[in-house]
């Protein structure tokens, strides 16, 4: 292998840098396209075998372009220079490539060696871990409920049956596509008439606690049933429901209704089924004395013992101005009996002053549950504010309630307040996000929004549904005196009303109370 003698030379043209042979080429035709016209050249005229390392031989190496190559060792090779070593680059950073941009007031190298010096570790909100639901889980009765409301819109369904659903929470998001209803037309000779939707919501037999607020923005909703749930107060909204015509909240744990409610009751409404019994309802206990006046003068419609008579006639002072300035329907008989002392509240809905109204959430067997009722002559009367001065100036913890209840981040404010906090900070937030949910609160002497309720009573209203002409009975028929003492006490509903400020109490004794402040 050592003798075997090398390649021959191939000249080159140095001006148009290709390599030249002593013969003409010719084009020929080849018979297979994988055979290359020109000879193969290779980088090493060495024997590509195992003895090339073992004899200690050294691999040559050249110099050159490819077309123009030369052995390291040639003379020759001289005549090709080699190409200009490249300078070493040095590394540096470039504050201008735009990962990071200062401002123009910003010395950049200070600023970066500042970021680059930082060790500190940047806490990044977590990610809330969500549970992930398989096929295998059954879904929710929410998710079900949402199912068949979309049903019943798609076919043009008007009653939508959720009773014993298992339901325990009923959010906006649900009841909100109910307001886009719209029932199928009929064709009648290839004319469409066109009818308005008469909406029938079903939710008796659930676990239900609260109610949405987009149930009461439903303006063709004419049956609502409620039945044997586990309510324990009504929305104020109820009372914007004007082509309601069946109402059942029978069987919860309700001890008043909301002074809104009466709304239904009036002209512009079409309320003809009201069924509120059983509940666990306060009940009037008038004073000894003014129940004997009463008994004596309705000595005929005395009913049981004691204060449980049925009031007819109003005592003298007892005539609420809302009596007579609201138009009640024709079809039912309603009417002011007697209200309770006003209880005051702090601006956190502390107890400060007046009866204490138990919130206590009753189910199953009705207990029996009395409250005193207000003497004639009471006067509200309010602790003694700071600087000797009432205002319907709503606190600043009210303020910010209500700008708590506007922001999206409502749900997380809980988790934001600071530690150590006042207790009550977290009991208003929970009840600024169940206001939110169920409906804002009005108070029902100045018709203002608020969150915190400064003044609360409650007023026994007498509702019971009028006889048709036929069937009326007058006042002295013995069918009138027959009636038992569960018609008396059923026809007697406890409704709450609140006020935003202490100078918001029964417009009754409202100017007596003004004109006495003046002098504190």
């Amino acid at each position: 292998m050592a003798d075997e003698p090398s390649l021959p030379r191939l000249a080159c043209d140095p001006i148009n840098h290709s390599f030249l042979s002593g013969r003409a080429r010719k084009r020929v035709r080849l018979e297979s396209p994988l055979i290359s016209s020109d000879p193969a050249l290779f980088s090493s005229d060495d024997d590509p075998s195992a003895e090339n390392y073992t004899q200690g031989r050294r691999k040559q190496t050249y110099r050159g372009p490819w077309y123009s190559q030369r052995p390291a060792s040639d003379q020759d090779s001289q005549d090709f220079p080699d190409n200009p070593k490249k300078s070493k680059r040095t590394f540096e950073r470039q504050f201008d490539s735009g990962v990071w941009l200062g401002s123009d007031g910003t010395d950049l190298d200070e600023s970066a060696d500042g970021m680059l010096s930082n060790n500190e570790s940047w806490n990044l909100p977590m990610r809330q871990s969500r549970a992930i639901q398989t096929k295998d889980d059954p879904p929710s009765p929410e998710v079900l409920a949402r199912e068949q409301i979309e049903l019943c819109l798609e076919e043009g369904n008007e009653s939508i049956d959720l009773s014993s659903q298992c339901l325990t929470l009923l959010s906006n998001a649900t009841i909100r596509p109910l307001a886009a209803f719209s029932c199928v037309p009929p064709v009648t000779e290839g004319v469409f008439s066109r009818i308005e939707p008469m909406l029938k919501i079903f939710l008796a037999s659930n676990n239900l606690t609260k109610l949405p607020a987009e149930l009461f923005n439903l303006n063709s909703l004419t049956v609502l049933s409620l039945r044997a749930n586990r309510i324990y107060e009504l929305p104020p909204g109820i009372g914007k429901l004007r082509n309601l015509q069946e109402l059942n909240i029978s069987q919860n744990g309700m001890q008043y209704l909301p002074f809104e409610i009466l709304d239904l009751f009036s002209e512009d409404h079409r309320l003809q089924t009201f069924i509120i019994h059983p509940n666990n309802f306060f009940q009037a206990r008038f004073p000894e004395q003014e129940s004997a006046q009463i008994i004596q003068k309705d000595l005929p419609y005395k009913i049981g013992l004691g204060n449980r008579a049925r009031p007819r006639r109003v005592a003298p002072g007892r005539i609420s101005a809302d009596e007579r300035r609201r138009p009640f329907s024709p079809q039912w008989e309603v009417s002011y009996k007697a209200r309770t002392e006003v209880r005051f509240l702090d601006i956190n809905g502390s107890h400060l002053k007046g009866p204490n109204f138990s919130n206590q959430i009753l189910f199953g067997p009705q207990k029996f549950n009395e409250l005193p009722v207000a003497a004639v002559g009471d006067i509200p009367t309010p602790p003694l504010p700071r600087g000797n001065q009432l205002s319907r100036a709503p606190s600043l913890l009210e303020v910010a309630l209500v700008a708590c209840s506007r922001t999206p981040q409502l749900p997380y404010l809980q988790s934001m307040l600071p530690k150590p906090c006042p207790e009550y900070f977290p009991r208003l937030l929970a009840t600024v996000a169940a206001k939110k949910e169920s409906g804002t609160t009005k108070c029902t002497i100045c018709d203002r929004d608020f969150i915190v309720p400064r003044t609360e009573w409650i007023e026994w209203w007498e509702i019971a549904k009028r006889v048709g002409e036929k069937g009326m009975a007058s006042a002295a028929s013995p069918l009138r005196q027959m009636e038992n003492e569960r018609d008396v006490l059923e026809r007697m509903v406890p409704l709450m009303r609140r006020g935003c400020s202490w100078l918001c109490v029964p417009e009754t004794l409202n100017i007596e109370w003004e004109k006495m402040a003046v002098t504190i």
